[in-house]
């Protein structure tokens, strides 16, 4: 849901989308083309495997086809629900593969364009888990606390070519469509109860809302930064 609002958002900033999906969420994400396509903006849909170099060959240049990708925006995430020495080696390399190493692919493949460019933005879209913790989530705690080291790491690398790098990280953002005023899915599994210091959940929107203002030029001086949307459960 994070991701259809930020899509829909930085269509009507202009920019044309192009969304990636396993396969399993493929008919959200024509819905989501559709929502793209009614504000008279492009949409284009690549399926696959994050962890298959073809697929991120296959986003690279379908992304080219359709102008010159100078927005990132890494929204892919796995959460497997285990304790710590139940985990196994093949879970630890899957969760680390998916929320680590496709940011890490995707920003590679397409951060040569923005380059040329001198102009570019890349969001990576962390976890609240990996700074407070969570129990029964070792890999992905870690995971995400990678993905704020990559933000660091692209951000230092590349301001002088004009291009920034941040990490926007959700609380407990309600990822349905109901006017319930209650989370499911992986959130009935969470290992933290929900703190809610604002006395509501958050929505989809009021994180695209952070994430499409960093893609704005008037943004290019927030650089390196991890920003928490969580209405105050998580003040760092």
């Amino acid at each position: 849901m994070i991701g259809r609002a930020t899509a829909v958002k930085l269509a009507k900033q202009d920019f044309d989308i192009l969304i990636h999906t396993g396969g399993k969420s493929l008919e959200e994400a024509k819905k989501t083309s559709e929502m793209i396509s009614a504000l008279s903006k492009k949409c284009e849909i690549v399926t696959g495997d994050l962890t298959d170099l073809k697929t991120i060959e296959s986003i690279k240049n379908k992304a080219h086809e359709m102008g010159n990708p100078l927005v990132l925006i890494n929204n892919a995430g796995m959460r497997i629900h285990e304790i710590f020495e139940k985990i196994t080696y093949e879970d630890w390399k899957k969760i680390m593969t998916v929320n680590v190493d496709a940011a890490f692919l995707c920003a590679q493949a397409l951060i040569g364009s923005m380059t040329d460019h001198k102009w570019g933005r890349v969001v990576n879209i962390g976890g609240m888990s990996a700074h407070v913790g969570a129990r029964e989530r070792a890999h992905v705690v870690t995971s995400k606390a990678a993905l704020v080291g990559l933000t660091k790491a692209i951000s230092m690398e590349f301001i002088e070519r004009g291009i920034t790098c941040n990490c926007v990280v959700p609380g407990f953002i309600e990822d349905f469509d109901t006017d319930k005023n209650e989370l499911h899915g992986h959130w009935l599994k969470h290992p933290q109860t929900p703190n809610l210091a604002s006395g509501r959940y958050g929505n989809p929107d009021d994180v695209a809302e952070v994430i499409s203002n960093l893609c704005k030029e008037e943004a290019n001086y927030i650089n390196g930064q991890v920003l928490h949307v969580n209405g105050g459960t998580y003040t760092p």
